[in-house]
Formats: structure tokens, C-alpha cells, sequence
């Protein structure tokens, strides 16, 4: 298997995350190649994500993988070193993440949760950021990492 190194993002990786938000439909609210993380495959981004922390908690967010690239376990290894990002960052706070594909997030420990046990701002983003019905959209929290 290719190797895949994964790194902070840099300057040079925004035009790509950028498109790649907008193409997948991501959140980017809030996005600055800053605070991003990338999947490198021979030197070239393959995948991206964020740990956003909103003071109380933390959300795994705006997880993109190049098409060519999915089924390869690329997006599973970047979010599982996003948790890993999150608990050194602080090990107490809660993480969730806002998703339609719930089945990624269920192997790393995450588990869907009825709306009124979320915080406001993961509500909030179902509802008026993310641009499926809400009906497709889970919110889910991290019960084991």
C-alpha cells in the first residue's frame, strides 16, 4: 500500500480544499487553510478535514476524500488522526460530528443522537448549513476512540 503521510495543511493545499468543499458540499464556514489537515499521497493532498472547537466541545468536520481515492481507508486513518488531534488538544471535551453517512463515523467510536441531546450549534448546522433535508442528516457524538 502507498504510503500516506498526513500533516497540517499549507498555504499551497487551500485552492484544492476550497474546490473540494464546495464540490462535496462540506461546511466552510469558518474555513482557513489554517486549521485543516491534510492526507498526502506521493506529495499530492487526497483527503482533508478539521477539528473545530467551539469551547465546549469539539466537532470532526468537513472530512473530503478525492473520488479516486475513496475505499481506501484514507478518509477512516485522517479522522482517526483528527480524534487523536482533538484529545491532545484537550482529552475532556466531547466530540461530535454532523453527517449523512453516518456509517463512517460509527467505526471510530461515534453514535447517533437525538437532536435535543446535541448543543445548539450542532443543531444549528443540520438545520441551516447543511444543504441536504435534515432528515438525511445525523448528529452524532463520540462515545470511544
Amino acid at each position: 500500500m502507498e504510503e500516506i503521510i498526513i500533516e497540517k495543511a499549507q498555504e499551497k493545499d487551500w485552492p484544492y480544499i476550497q474546490e473540494k468543499l464546495k464540490n462535496y458540499v462540506l461546511d466552510a464556514t469558518g474555513a482557513d487553510w489554517r486549521n485543516f489537515f491534510v492526507a498526502r499521497l506521493d506529495d499530492k493532498a487526497v483527503a482533508f478535514g478539521r477539528i473545530i472547537d467551539y469551547g465546549d466541545f469539539f466537532e470532526l468536520a468537513s472530512v473530503g476524500v478525492d473520488y479516486y481515492h475513496r475505499g481506501k481507508d484514507i478518509g477512516k486513518r485522517l479522522a482517526a488522526f483528527l480524534l487523536e488531534e482533538a484529545k491532545r488538544m484537550d482529552p475532556d471535551k466531547l466530540v461530535y460530528g454532523v453527517t449523512h453517512r453516518p456509517g463512517f463515523l460509527a467505526p471510530l467510536g461515534f453514535k447517533e443522537i437525538e437532536d435535543e441531546e446535541a448543543p445548539d450549534a450542532m443543531r444549528h448546522k443540520k438545520l441551516h448549513i447543511c444543504k441536504l433535508p435534515p432528515s438525511k442528516i445525523k448528529i452524532m457524538k463520540l462515545f470511544s476512540s
